[in-house]
């Protein structure tokens, strides 16, 4: 039978969908008091630099640290680091705050299309049929509807980069919150009735033809819906944004650039993808990307937030002073700020099935599935 899944029932299950739906448990049984807390330090070691600041580093593993994949792309890796450069600077020199909202927006439409580029891989390995809601209409609605609700509430308790990096639209509409608050509560419902309607939808072909619905796109789905809507919406919390943000978005990251690279070696190589040899790739994407993850921040903290400097100088003392000219915190910032920049721009590049992606219909279908 056909292999709906992206990878197998066990890989889906275990590697992109638990860990999520782990952190919801312990987060839904954590007491009010503790979700209205800061991050505290070791949330933010845990997972915004062993897990969100490590992703953006395994970018480097489908580009410049592979000869093969860097050719496919020679032009675009080559320029756009001193495009994104100079571009950084150029709104750091201007205006701090534009600068982060720039990041901010492009980040959030980042994370918006690791979610909808999920559902076209999972959309790929399904059955080809018509819908009424299409996949691409509802993880876009699923995603776009609490950015939205964040920009006209007021009091959000997190901010994506820096506080008041996104637009104070609630700020501005102030005079008509107790209007907007009804209508908004409505839309509350709707946004549940249309995820509703489509995943009957789903279900309803998927009993038709078991091979028509993948059973994980239902879950990518519904888990990004309530992980948008719950760490956006639902909850006013910095540490529930934080944990659910980064678990949903880097951990399947991280996963799919592990499988794609170990799958690809093995089909090249002709070799049995054994325990040792995964175990081995295991150790060196980890590793590396945990340890760039911590230089980039030792750096971040050093030159920059001096927020986290007891942690990193139980390892490493500081041996730089904040960047203190406007013109060398300009440049430090836009270098510092490179890897993410760069990870958001070749991630739109490097996951497309085309013919400078010439692998990934070996690796994502392979022959014994294209019947």
């Amino acid at each position: 039978m056909k292999n709906t899944w992206l990878i197998s029932p066990y890989f889906d299950l275990a590697g992109l969908f638990l860990p999520v739906w782990l952190c919801w448990g312990i987060l839904l049984c954590l007491p009010a008091e503790t979700l209205q807390m800061d991050v505290p330090l070791w949330v933010w070691v845990v997972f915004i630099l062993g897990i969100d600041v490590s992703h953006v580093w395994s970018t480097l593993y489908r580009t410049y640290a592979n000869k093969e994949e860097f050719a496919f792309h020679r032009v675009f890796l080559s320029a756009m680091p001193l495009v994104l450069f100079v571009g950084s600077f150029t709104l750091l020199w201007f205006s701090e705050l534009w600068f982060w909202r720039v990041m901010a927006y492009i980040a959030v439409f980042h994370f918006i299309r690791q979610q909808y580029g999920f559902t076209a891989l999972y959309r790929i390995k399904e059955k080809r049929r018509k819908q009424t809601i299409g996949d691409k209409h509802i993880i876009y609605i699923a995603t776009l509807y609490p950015v939205i609700f964040w920009h006209l509430t007021t009091g959000r308790q997190f901010d994506w980069f820096v506080q008041g990096d996104f637009f104070p639209i609630a700020a501005w509409l102030q005079s008509i919150q107790p209007v907007l608050q009804p209508i908004l509560t409505g839309c509350n419902g709707m946004y549940w009735l249309l995820i509703g309607a489509w995943l009957l939808q789903e279900i309803n072909a998927y009993r038709k033809d078991k091979t028509a619905v993948s059973p994980g796109k239902l879950l990518w789905v519904i888990t990004t819906a309530w992980t948008w809507y719950g760490g956006i919406v639902a909850f006013n919390s910095d540490v529930v944004f934080t944990v659910s943000n980064v678990v949903a978005h880097g951990v399947p990251y991280v996963l799919l650039m592990w499988h794609y690279r170990r799958k690809k070696e093995a089909l090249q190589q002709q070799a049995i993808d054994t325990t040792g040899r995964k175990l081995k790739w295991t150790l060196v994407l980890l590793g590396s990307i945990l340890s760039l993850a911590i230089a980039e921040e030792y750096l971040w903290d050093m030159l920059v937030w001096q927020e986290h400097r007891a942690f990193f100088e139980a390892f490493l003392p500081y041996i730089a002073e904040p960047l203190s000219s406007h013109a060398a915190y300009s440049a430090g910032v836009a270098l510092l700020a490179l890897p993410q920049l760069l990870h958001y721009f070749i991630d739109g590049v490097i996951w497309k099935m085309n013919a400078r992606n010439p692998h990934m219909k070996t690796v994502f279908i392979p022959s014994d599935e294209k019947a």
